[in-house]
């Protein structure tokens, strides 16, 4: 036996040659013989060798029973002995016996703490309160168990990259059940719809996605943060605060306290009674509610965030939006941004470029939704508002420091996102939800829009005075004046703007309420920035009129010189003259 597997060593593909690395057991020397087996069930051994199980010196015979004994390596019987005493051979389990399977390991204390003393032992008992265990409990073998999610021979340490269950992989294994339309037919869910197959394409073009992918930040969210792991189950309807409430914990507490988490409950109420109907049931066909028939529950964040597609929330949430994002920093909006603005040297090459783009917007058919969306995209590509490359990356060029941190900051987005479906490779369009798809100004009683307008306004005015600010100072510090406060100032605004974001959650623009009071604060901060750099501009006009005076001085003082230079240049030349015309000085 040793002598034919020396020989067969010299011909053996690299899967096999890895499996060398394990102990010498009958499974091994058995297994790793491509005279017996393929070799893709060769690599199999190749691929445990790198696992988990290997890596602490677990071998074939710890799951599988058996009697390990490498001279056993042609007894199959003997080394596949069903009474073997220490480990009865038990073989490959059925699909249904695996989580108990998998938990005798994983569910005894004494056994895997030696390995790890945090180690775990709940997800056994876990995973049979999970839709797949309740499922595979009632005899439905098609739902996942231990080795969908983790692998069976290849199972990596959750802490290596290569693990199915790593961070960015956790996904695309869920969507290996989840995005198949064809394996998730059978089921529906709650309220009678089918599964969607869609989670993985929204979230991968999700806020959180991008988070984990484009920042490499291994802690943004992905399926089972959101759903668990072992007991992986949808929230329920009155727990989706709480599940984003792990992160977003100010916005959840917020959103518990407001008039909208109590409406929510109202109205699910009148939509268990809706049928198919939805809210069309109450309201008329000319009221925008009216075509969401299928609307069966309000389900917290995600009914104006999304689900798994959530993206990154953008000042377009707050319905009605002004004509151009232009107007959300170059256009007075109140008495105090007016009184701002007229000021602003700047305004008229704002207003030549606004209707430049005005009109080649017209000229491409664009209006409404489309222009503005149309508008954002041009903005940032502006040229006195990126950096231009010098030999750079053409296509992308950042934008400057101080109109960076008011478009990303101040989140001056668009109204709609496209992207392309990693499974299909078609394009999607999702449509920013907003306030305006369920309060109706017009409505008989306009309940909520006028808040939506009453917090769009206050953003929107402490924008165009932060944006004003950051002009003014950034015109003083252009002309060298030193404008540290201003900048202190602007830093606060701008920190003041960012909890308005969050404040909003709160739904009340009643005198006194968290966010009135935030942004009252905000357009004291921006108010106080403009005002050091009005002043530093008065003190860059005074300069310069000084140099201007200066200058005028010197000049004076340098023709005088000159003038004065030249006389006594005539003098000593006449002088001279004299002297070759009388060198006796008998004149």
């Amino acid at each position: 036996m040793i002598r034919r597997l020396l020989l067969a060593a010299l011909f053996l593909p690299a899967s096999a040659l890895a499996a060398q690395e394990l102990a010498r057991t009958s499974c091994v020397l058995c297994h790793g013989d491509a005279d017996l087996f393929e070799e893709a069930e060769v690599a199999i051994l190749g691929d445990f060798a790198k696992s988990a199980h290997a890596s602490d010196g677990l071998s074939c015979h710890d799951c599988h029973g058996g009697n390990p004994d490498p001279r056993l390596a042609d007894d199959y019987e003997a080394a596949m002995d069903p009474d073997y005493g220490p480990a009865p051979y038990v073989g490959a389990p059925d699909k249904k016996d695996l989580p108990a399977f998998c938990g005798r390991c994983h569910s005894d204390p004494s056994y895997i703490r030696r390995f790890r003393p945090d180690a775990r032992i709940d997800q056994e008992e876990q995973y049979w309160t999970s839709r797949h265990g309740i499922a595979l409990a009632a005899g439905d073998t098609n739902v996942a168990v231990c080795t969908d999610c983790h692998g069976a021979h290849d199972i990596r340490a959750i802490t290596n990259p290569s693990s199915r269950v790593y961070p960015t992989r956790v996904a695309e294994t869920c969507a290996h059940c989840h995005s198949d339309a064809e394996r998730m037919a059978p089921y529906s869910q709650d309220n009678g719809q089918p599964l969607p197959t869609d989670q993985y394409a929204l979230w991968r073009h999700s806020v959180h996605a991008r988070s984990m992918f484009e920042r490499d930040d291994l802690s943004a969210p992905t399926c089972n943060d959101c759903h668990g792991n072992h007991g992986a189950a949808p929230p329920g309807v009155e727990s989706v605060t709480y599940v984003c409430g792990q992160c977003h914990g100010r916005e959840a507490q917020l959103f518990r306290s407001s008039p909208k988490e109590k409406a929510f409950a109202r109205h699910n109420v009148y939509l268990e009674d809706a049928g198919d109907e939805g809210c069309a049931a109450c309201h008329d066909s000319e009221e925008p509610q009216a075509s969401f028939t299928e609307l069966s529950r309000f389900i917290e964040c995600s009914t104006c965030h999304g689900n798994h597609g959530v993206l990154r929330p953008t000042i377009a949430l707050l319905a009605p939006l002004p004509e151009t994002p232009c107007q959300f920093c170059h256009e007075p909006f109140g008495e105090v941004t007016e009184q701002v603005l007229v000021m602003d040297t700047t305004q008229g090459n704002y207003q030549a470029m606004r209707d430049e783009l005005l009109l080649e917007a017209e000229q491409q058919g664009l209006e409404g939704d489309a222009r503005f969306d149309w508008l954002v995209s041009e903005a940032l590509a502006l040229p006195f508002h990126i950096l231009r490359p010098a030999g750079g990356d053409e296509e992308a060029p950042p934008l400057r420091p101080e109109f960076s941190r008011l478009f990303e900051k101040f989140r001056i987005g668009r109204t709609m996102e496209t992207y392309t479906d990693p499974l299909t490779g078609e394009q999607v369009t999702v449509r920013v939800r907003r306030c305006t798809d369920c309060h109706w100004a017009d409505a008989d009683e306009a309940v909520g829009a006028p808040t939506a307008q009453g917090l769009l306004d206050s953003m929107r005015e402490l924008t165009v005075l932060t944006a004003s600010a950051e002009r003014v100072l950034l015109a003083a510090r252009r002309g060298g004046v030193e404008v540290r406060d201003g900048l202190a100032e602007i830093d606060q605004a701008v920190n003041d703007q960012i909890q308005l974001e969050a404040l909003v959650h709160g739904f009340s623009i009643a005198p006194g309420s968290p966010f009135v009071a935030k942004h009252e604060e905000g357009v004291a901060h921006a108010q106080a920035a403009i005002d050091v750099g009005y002043r530093a501009v008065d003190e860059l006009a005074f300069r310069r009129k000084g140099l201007t005076v200066s200058l005028l001085v010197i000049a004076l003082v340098l023709v005088t010189l000159g003038i004065k230079i030249r006389e006594l240049q005539r003098r000593s030349l006449a002088a001279a003259e004299a002297q070759e015309l009388d060198p006796e000085g008998w004149t």
